[in-house]
């Protein structure tokens, strides 16, 4: 070994590199999740909004029924995780034949849920 070389020969013949361990992240995927189509947030009732137009996103909640009820959480994206789920406000949605309201608060449950007229 000669002086001023702090590699020693193993590590010099590229013997000691280190490793490099790759992290797998867990996503999880909201399989029985079941989508809708409605408004964006509003700041009071969303009943007021022409349907058609209005519903243009999608979301996806984790209840049973094929729109939100009282107690679901509304996710902006069909994944499992606290970062997608909706922000706090009024939405309008239908299934064509039930047009509702339904208020979501800060953490993304369902707190009340108004029928409209269309």
């Amino acid at each position: 070994m000669a002086l001023g070389n702090a590699n020693t020969t193993a590590q010099a013949r590229g013997k000691n590199k280190a490793v490099k361990i790759k992290r797998h992240k867990e996503v999880v995927t909201a399989k029985n999740y079941t989508r809708i189509s409605a408004s964006t947030g509003q700041r009071s009732s969303a009943c007021a909004l022409d349907t058609r137009r209005a519903c243009t996103e999608h979301y996806y909640h984790n209840g049973s029924g094929s729109l939100p009820a009282v107690g679901d959480k509304v996710y902006s994206t069909k994944r499992a995780s606290d970062r997608h789920i909706l922000e706090a406000g009024h939405y309008k949605t239908t299934n064509l034949v039930l047009f509702q309201s339904f208020e979501i608060s800060r953490n993304g449950v369902v707190t009340a849920v108004t029928v409209c007229k269309s």
